[in-house]
């Protein structure tokens, strides 16, 4: 709905559900943070909690939607980057890009971004680049229709459908199949790229002189004998691979548990109901069983038998792997990744937007990884990708995991069963209103 379009009276609510929003205090958002399972048409079909929600499930609104993404994947300007690093002559190069977001960042990489699936479809919301819509507090959230606006315009639609998977095993455990993905609810579901995350930290300890050592065969990762010979690896500093993919893995996941727990933390101060959790099998949720008619958000997957499980490789023309198959070989990708750096318009170009009071001035002190320390890196890479068959090679190329989830709240469930603390006065409210929005008032 465009603009002009909007009710002047739904305007001015959800001005006043923003402005309620930002003033709610943070320590009482995280104390009064709990996962509330329970929402409008849900049933718990047995067992001591036993209850049947009469109410019929109506699905977020524009402003409550957008409120949440905002505090999840808004945009907050751009972060300060790395001043310095000791292996490095000029400014450090580390991060990829500095789109600064709600959420911190190993290393100012930050590549995830968000999908979710409602009643009206599935769609994909990208702010990892950008940085030139400066800081949303500024003017996005101190007005509903902008924000709606703003996340709108960051926002791809997928399908015209819900994500639909069968209840129940594999691709929902038992306590999650009743309530998971259900009419009215909005599912979250954040995404990163471990791909781009191991080839930022190859040139990050590979450039301190770390030797990457695959400790299941032990032996380097690559032919790296003409570093050690040049002296850009010390051989006897050895970083083990299993260690090295383990850590990423662990930094994709903190940076996506903290968008979903900033989702989580936003859902009360406007009153809804949802829970942060990991319940749903992230290979059907991907697209995995897409053979099977179950095509979930649309990733291509690869197998190999001496994988435990099919590898997510990307989402073709949205949000892809570096690796093939989106690049001719792992040379082509460590090459894309490198311009994509520090080419124009890359994290490092002085006309780019960076934190700096004079930011050409300091971007154009960043070196750019020498031909030596290029060829170590797709060495490693090259390495990784021939001997597991892709990259990562023991963890995920695409990792999703943990999700939030957004409905009503069904309160005269916690109202017989709980204390008479189990929700906020920001869900009494919420419930009242929507009552009344969808004629359900008794």
């Amino acid at each position: 709905m465009a603009s002009k379009d909007r009710d002047p009276a739904q305007l001015a609510e959800w001005n006043a559900l923003l402005k309620e929003a930002l003033a709610y205090p943070l320590f009482g958002a995280l104390y009064g943070r709990r996962s509330r399972r329970f929402g409008w048409g849900m049933e718990i079909p047995r067992g001591p909690l036993k209850f049947k929600s009469t109410k019929t499930p109506v699905a977020l609104d524009d402003f409550e939607r957008s409120l949440l993404i905002a505090a999840g994947l808004g945009v907050s300007g751009v972060h300060n980057g790395i001043p310095y690093s000791d292996s490095e002559a000029g400014l450090c190069t580390y991060s990829a890009r500095f789109t600064g977001r709600p959420v911190p960042s190993a290393a100012g990489f930050g590549n995830p971004d968000l999908f979710y699936t409602e009643d009206s479809g599935t769609y994909l919301v990208s702010t990892r680049d950008a940085v030139s819509d400066g800081n949303w507090a500024g003017d996005r959230l101190t007005d509903a229709e902008r924000l709606i606006t703003t996340v709108k315009s960051h926002t791809t639609q997928l399908s015209d459908k819900r994500i639909e998977l069968p209840r129940g095993e594999p691709h929902y455990s038992a306590h999650n199949a009743w309530n998971a993905n259900v009419p009215g609810s909005t599912l979250f579901i954040p995404i990163a790229n471990v791909s781009e995350q191991l080839l930022g930290f190859l040139f990050v300890i590979a450039g301190s002189g770390y030797t990457v050592w695959d400790d299941r065969h032990s032996c380097p990762a690559g032919d790296l004998d003409r570093f050690f010979k040049s002296g850009l690896l010390n051989p006897e500093k050895k970083y083990p691979h299993s260690y090295l993919e383990q850590y990423l893995l662990a930094c994709s996941a903190v940076e996506m548990g903290d968008i979903g727990h900033n989702i989580a933390l936003a859902l009360q101060t406007i009153g809804l109901g949802g829970w942060f959790f990991s319940g749903i099998s992230p290979f059907g949720l991907l697209g995995a069983a897409a053979a099977q008619g179950l095509p979930g958000l649309g990733f291509r997957f690869e197998t190999n038998s001496q994988w435990g499980v099919p590898n997510p490789v990307g989402l073709d023309g949205r949000y892809e792997g570096y690796c093939p198959p989106y690049h001719r070989d792992m040379r082509a990708a460590v090459q894309a990744y490198h311009e994509f750096k520090f080419a124009a318009g890359g994290a490092y170009d002085p006309a780019s937007p960076g934190p700096y009071a004079d930011n050409a001035a300091v971007k154009a002190t960043a070196v750019p990884p020498g031909p030596d320390l290029f060829e170590a890196v797709v060495a490693i890479a090259e390495y990784i990708h021939a001997t597991y068959g892709k990259f990562p090679g023991t963890v995920p190329t695409i990792f999703a995991r943990f999700y939030t989830q957004a409905h009503r709240l069904e309160t005269a469930y916690y109202d017989q069963f709980y204390q008479a603390d189990a929700y906020l006065p920001t869900h009494a409210r919420n419930v009242e209103r929507w009552l009344k929005k969808s004629g359900q008032e008794t």
